[in-house]
């Protein structure tokens, strides 16, 4: 090997070397950690905000037996929790905002609340009694929720009428074939997206998205070539959506769905929470117990870095959400904790 040659194989060898060391080490980020447990150690599930000060959060409240249901609300921008004056029997999963005044929270046994002045909650009635995980409005009239045991409902009045467009009945998990929805988005009253999983006990689990164009009176399978159960979707237009769930999956579409990749995430976790501010900048979040995980992309996800939240208990908490506005970034997750990224 003459002198050039061994030059251009040490050049060659270290960048080899920078690039693993550069996938293979937790990225510092900096984070602001508002608030690093709930006072009465409330696990938040779901985060939302109509601005740089209102915001909301829901989740389970472990300590109050009878309404384990928790709604919490900020109007500092999430340095400061209170609990809004509603008692549910049943622990909530995700919540969405429209604007300040309109807002929906669901979670177990069907339970569906909602607000239209940002303050006071009502229980609205769903007609079901299973889980429901997702949901999603186009408008301060048109909604969908998703659920357990194939169910997707639909309200053409904020809520306080919903249809059960399918499934909607309790079924023996772990014995049936049965489609489970965690996530919905549409982008406008006709088009929209759900995500879950396919099981069939002790025969396969198959990842799903499936599309609608007729506000959800049909849906489409779309092929993803996972197995994984799929937590949460998220798409920024017609065409650029992502989908994210066990082992770190990351799905992308750039075509509305007619063709999904997976991206490399750089963690093995289940990703339960996935946003982006535009077509480069995205987060997802996840965990399980006794470990939280972030990820980021400022590429479209064409790589993503793993990001250290700045402490080591706060690492320690699922993350369960994160939400962007303005150029703000919020995750919340597990005893309550809640991070800004700077």
């Amino acid at each position: 090997m003459n002198r050039l040659e061994s030059r251009l194989f040490w050049r060659i060898t270290l960048l080899a070397i920078v690039g693993i060391l550069a996938t293979s080490f937790t990225v510092a980020a900096n984070w602001d950690i508002l608030q690093k447990q709930d006072p009465e150690i409330r696990d938040y599930m779901s985060i939302s905000f109509t601005s740089t000060k209102n915001g909301w959060a829901v989740g389970v409240s472990p300590l109050e037996l009878d309404y384990p249901g928790f709604v919490g609300y900020t109007t500092d921008g999430g340095a400061t929790w209170n609990k809004a004056e509603i008692d549910v029997d049943a622990q909530l999963a995700n919540l969405y905002f429209l604007d300040d005044k309109h807002g929906w929270a669901i979670g177990e046994k069907g339970k569906i609340v909602a607000t239209t002045n940002g303050k006071d909650w009502e229980i609205q009635t769903s007609k079901v009694d299973n889980p429901l995980k997702g949901i999603y409005f186009v408008n301060k009239d048109v909604g969908f929720a998703v659920g357990a045991n194939d169910t997707i409902l639909s309200t053409q009045t904020g809520g306080r009428t919903w249809k059960v467009l399918q499934g909607g009945q309790i079924g023996a998990v772990g014995d049936d074939e049965a489609t489970m929805y965690n996530a919905v988005q549409f982008i406008d009253e006709s088009t929209g997206w759900v995500a879950g999983v396919h099981l069939v006990p002790q025969v396969s689990q198959n990842s799903v998205i499936q599309k609608t164009m007729d506000g959800g009176q049909t849906w489409d399978a779309q092929e993803t070539g996972a197995e994984d159960v799929l937590e949460d979707i998220f798409f920024l237009d017609g065409k650029h959506g992502w989908a994210v769930g066990e082992n770190g999956l990351i799905l992308h579409t750039s075509n509305g769905g007619d063709r999904w990749t997976v991206q490399m995430s750089g963690t093995e976790e289940t990703l339960r929470s996935i946003q982006f501010a535009d077509k480069y900048m995205g987060w997802a979040v996840g965990g399980d117990l006794g470990v939280g995980v972030i990820v980021h992309t400022n590429d479209g996800g064409k790589n993503w870095e793993v990001q250290d939240p700045g402490d080591d208990m706060v690492q320690r908490f699922r993350m369960n959400s994160v939400f962007i506005l303005d150029k703000r970034v919020w995750l919340a997750g597990g005893n309550g904790v809640v991070l800004l990224g700077k």
